[in-house]
């Protein structure tokens, strides 16, 4: 029996409760999709044994019978103490095999498929040059492009996205002088794009004076305390946002800090009007929330740049390259409601395509893996189902500042 090892290794999701019928329940994209995964490849090959690897037990509901559970304390420990065969395969994302001494991951060699989450993932591309993976794999179209110099066998296979279970609402748009509800989405850190939300508030109360912004997420997405009373993230990062939203609009209720959500996260979702979400696109690979707010019905305004041009690439009338794009694109959606309704419905019809891949991307993981185990993964194509989506010059001379930069620092790559 093939054993196919997912190592997950995150403490923070003691409470937390996972199954093919729940969304996220409130971690990050990297723990959510690797669970998600290992149920759904449970499912398609139950001949298969999937072993969950992780610091602490996960909770599972309703999950295959082939699904078991490996309590290590750390990476290290795993690799240390695991007694492999020739068809078994371990899949870690790159922040997991970076903690992991380079002597003791090229023991594993012929069982290790490395998981990049990354746009021009510099860690893999480290790992890479020292360890011979059987495979880099990558979640999003942008990403994998970046990417495709890390080693010979770079493959694309997205994370499978499927619809939430949400009540249907026939939204209507509300006129321009009533309150407009925005929604934004994602960890509060500098890399996911909130502090050019921000940035934009006092345009926005400008153009829609009863306006009101959610904001769903927190620091604690990726297991980290947020420390700030006020805003759920770090002190210095609540201090840059309070530069641009005071603190008589969080507590008039004009700006709401929900803080890290689950599924409830969809009954706040429905009730809004658009979402804002990454202004940058920095750091992202192939992000769920964009898809998540389309399949409430929930229009998106976003940039189209790294990994979410994934589905943005749909929108091109909602894109903006920073905050100063936000208010004359939010303006424009609201000016028109069939315009409006036009959206709504490309929304939901968007979500649903990225919905309908799910079994795709479950074969081709198994492509992959018998690929692997039968050595035959250099014969493996899996690229990109949607054409490369931006400025290639661009991409080119991000690759190459990144080399000269990762140069000067004495880094591989």
């Amino acid at each position: 029996m093939k054993k196919i090892y997912f190592l997950i290794f995150a403490d923070h999701l003691k409470s937390k409760v996972f199954s093919l019928h729940r969304g996220n329940p409130g971690v990050g994209g990297t723990q959510f999709t690797s669970i998600r995964l290992a149920l759904l490849l449970a499912e398609t090959c139950p001949e298969w044994k999937i072993v969950l690897v992780n610091s602490n037990k996960i909770s599972l509901e309703n999950s295959s019978l082939n699904v078991v559970q490996q309590i290590s304390k750390n990476s290290t420990n795993f690799f240390n103490s695991i007694d492999i065969n020739h068809d078994d395969l371990i899949i870690a994302s790159t922040s997991t095999l970076k903690t992991v001494d380079i002597k003791c991951l090229q023991n594993f060699e012929g069982n290790l498929v490395c998981w990049s989450r990354h746009p021009f993932d510099k860690d893999a591309n480290v790992l890479a040059s020292k360890v011979k993976f059987k495979g880099v794999v990558c979640v999003g179209t942008y990403q994998f492009y970046s990417n495709t110099n890390i080693t010979k066998d770079v493959f694309y296979i997205q994370n499978p996205f499927i619809l939430p279970n949400l009540t249907k609402i026939e939204k209507k748009l509300k006129p321009k002088n009533r309150e407009i509800d925005i929604v934004y989405m994602g960890a509060l850190i500098p890399g996911k794009g909130f502090l050019e939300v921000a940035k934009s508030w006092h345009s926005l109360k400008a153009l829609v004076p009863r306006v009101k912004l959610h904001v769903i997420g927190s620091t604690a997405t990726y297991g980290e305390k947020s420390e700030s009373h006020l805003i759920p993230t770090k002190p210095d990062f609540a201090e840059k946002i309070l530069g641009f939203i005071p603190e008589e609009d969080i507590h008039s209720g004009k700006v709401i800090f929900y803080g890290n959500l689950g599924e409830e996260k969809f009954e706040i979702i429905q009730k809004c009007d658009l979402a804002i979400l990454n202004p940058t696109g920095n750091t992202e690979a192939f992000p769920a929330s964009p898809l998540e707010c389309m399949a409430c019905g929930i229009p998106v305004i976003a940039s189209d740049d790294y990994g979410m041009s994934d589905c943005m690439r749909f929108f091109p009338e909602l894109v903006i390259k920073g905050n100063k794009d936000i208010p004359k694109k939010v303006e424009w959606l609201i000016s028109d409601p069939l315009r409006y309704q036009e959206l709504q419905q490309r929304s939901v019809a968007v979500a649903k395509w990225f919905d309908s891949q799910a079994d795709q991307i479950i074969t081709r993981w198994v492509r992959l893996i018998e690929a692997i185990i039968s050595d035959k993964n250099s014969e493996v194509d899996l690229s990109p189902i949607l054409p490369f989506y931006g400025s290639r010059i661009k991409m080119f001379y991000r690759k190459r500042l990144r080399a000269y930069v990762n140069k000067i620092r004495g880094l591989s790559g």
